[in-house]
């Protein structure tokens, strides 16, 4: 398949420690800037995808606008609170610049809503959600998408950093490495390289927050079923649980109460494969052999973020907490039966996932099988004054469908 043109992604330091002198730019930002400015010359990139904070990545974003591109910006909280923490420390006109950029995006996303001062695995996840997305615009184009990282070869990889990013990127034939120690950049690269002083307590390697995939469903059929038949369904739901054993590994959490279920997974290809299980097994199971008169249906909802991950007090069980469960909570709301719904945070961690195992098939020589559709369906209003959330719809993907560049 020919792909036209580049999606450009940037993977820069975050945050004031990005720049060690607030004063205006001279020969060595100038230097930094053609070397970006000849990346995104030499892939002819159309589109960028980045985090503008002070420094390397808010040059980006101003080179890609500078030759008419299209701006991509995510970011990992609410905007005054990013340029709280990672742009206005730097001095200058910093914030001017970040107005700047973002008045010229064609969109500006947030990763997490909620304030965390810039826990190391929020800009973790900040650059997955960057790099899914990225990917998933690269396929509606038949585009190429490419990492340009942006960063000193002796900085630590920290969470969130650059190094880090590089670490999650499969395709290094697809990487463009800017050394800011060749450059003489202005660009720190001591130790904390990418993390502010604004982290209070928060040490490297010891963020209170992981990374999970998140489920919630509901049986829609459930306020139909008689009293009489709920042992009828329980013997029903546990013949569901043999069939979904025997084809997808199980949530590394799992609980339930009356007819919902909540449930947890380290990747976003685990809980896809739980949840395509969980529903077509309820779906194709016959239920005359269960005394049923109505097929129970799950209606699913799928989403991703960084949670804590505890025990509950009263019960002892364990448990993942958060803004983001509740606002998978509030996507199963809105979910129809028999479906599974996905917010966009979980359908980018699953395109890069995907992407990542194609990758590892073309290197050994193998054909890759995507395992998963995705149908955007729209933004919808969540309940619960939850705002506004792009949901997309997941099925298996059907039998014989390869994975093409883009894919």
């Amino acid at each position: 398949m020919s792909c036209e043109g580049a999606i450009i992604l940037c993977a820069a330091p975050y945050g004031a420690d990005a720049v060690s002198d607030p004063c205006p730019p001279g020969p060595k930002d100038t230097r930094l800037r053609e070397a970006i400015r000849a990346e995104l010359e030499s892939h002819g990139a159309s589109v960028g995808y980045c985090c503008p904070s002070a420094g390397p990545g808010m040059i980006f974003a101003e080179e890609i606008l500078r030759r008419g591109g299209e701006l991509h910006l995510v970011l990992p909280c609410l905007p005054d609170d990013f340029v709280e923490q990672h742009v206005a420390p730097a001095g200058g006109d910093w914030t001017a610049r970040f107005d700047g950029v973002r008045a010229g995006a064609a969109r500006v996303e947030v990763s997490c809503e909620e304030r965390l001062s810039g826990d190391e695995t929020v800009l973790r996840f900040n650059n997955q959600i960057l790099q899914g997305m990225a990917r998933l615009h690269a396929e509606r184009l038949c585009a190429r998408a490419r990492l340009m990282a942006v960063w000193s070869p002796g900085a630590p990889g920290v969470p969130g950093s650059p190094a880090d990013f590089i670490d999650q990127w499969p395709e290094l034939e697809h990487l463009s490495l800017v050394d800011l120690d060749e450059l003489g950049s202005s660009v720190r690269t001591a130790p904390g390289d990418g993390l502010d002083d604004g982290f209070g307590a928060l040490s490297m390697g010891v963020s209170p927050l992981v990374v999970r995939a998140i489920f919630f469903a509901d049986l829609a059929t459930y306020s139909t079923i008689r009293d009489e038949e709920v042992p009828l369904l329980w013997d029903f739901l546990a013949e569901v649980q043999h069939l979904v054993e025997q084809s997808a590994k199980a949530p590394i959490l799992i609980n339930s109460w009356g007819d919902a279920v909540h449930a947890a997974a380290e990747t976003a290809m685990d809980l896809a494969g739980y949840a395509t299980a969980l529903v077509d097994s309820t779906a194709r199971l016959d239920i005359a052999g269960f005394g049923l008169e109505k097929r129970p249906r799950f209606r699913v909802a799928l989403h991703a973020g960084p949670v804590y991950v505890g025990l509950h007090p009263l019960t002892g069980r364990s448990m993942v907490f958060g803004h983001h469960v509740n606002r998978a909570a509030r996507i199963e709301a809105i979910a129809e039966p028999g479906e599974i719904f996905a917010s966009q945070h979980f359908v980018a961690l699953l395109k890069a996932e995907m992407d990542a195992r194609l990758h590892e098939a073309l290197q050994q020589g193998e054909v890759y099988e995507a395992a998963y559709g995705v149908e955007h369906l729209g933004t919808m209003e969540l309940p619960k004054n939850f705002g506004r959330e792009a949901i997309y719809r997941i099925r298996p993907a059907p039998a014989g469908h390869d994975a093409g560049p883009g894919a």
